[in-house]
């Protein structure tokens, strides 16, 4: 038996649904999207340094410079291996080094304390930028004692 579209021949819906022959994919010319994409990255480049230029910053109404006098100043120093920390009793390394172990978070606390005796309210940690952040923290756990403020601060090793 044939069948009925091959006897009548070909019909309507045959011309509606025939097989296009494969061509090649369609190609994209993208170099009007990469200027465009350029132009907009100069608008936005010549706006954006237009407006840090116009920019009219407050000044700092609660910010005070802190009194050395006032201050326990610790200073945090990495070890060459990384592995530890060495804390300098003073500005630098010019202090009293405490020694690692067990008994540095105790030095630290009786430094603070003798500190607050001798009418001082306020520590400092000079931690070097490469200090981790965990030494620091037990650093600033030992030092902490009621009745005192502690600043951080981070300093940048010298290369001399």
């Amino acid at each position: 038996m044939q069948g009925a579209s091959s006897i009548l021949g070909s019909t309507a819906t045959d011309d509606l649904f025939a097989r296009r022959p494969d061509h090649e994919p369609p190609e994209f010319d993208i170099t009007a999207m990469v200027d465009l994409v350029f132009m907009m990255n100069i608008y936005f480049l010549v706006t954006f340094v237009a407006a840090t230029g116009a920019l009219n910053l407050p000044t700092a109404d609660h910010v005070v410079p802190l009194d050395a006098d006032k201050a326990v100043v610790f200073t945090v120093v990495r070890s060459l291996d990384g592995q530890a920390v060495t804390v300098y009793l003073g500005d630098s390394e010019k202090g009293e080094a405490l020694p690692a172990g067990a008994d540095q978070d105790e030095r630290i606390q009786a430094a603070v304390e003798q500190g607050v005796a001798s009418g001082k309210t306020e520590v400092l940690l000079k931690a070097e930028k490469k200090v981790r952040l965990a030494d620091l923290f037990r650093v600033a756990s030992a030092a902490t004692v009621e009745g005192t403020k502690l600043h951080v601060a981070v300093t940048e090793k010298d290369t001399k």
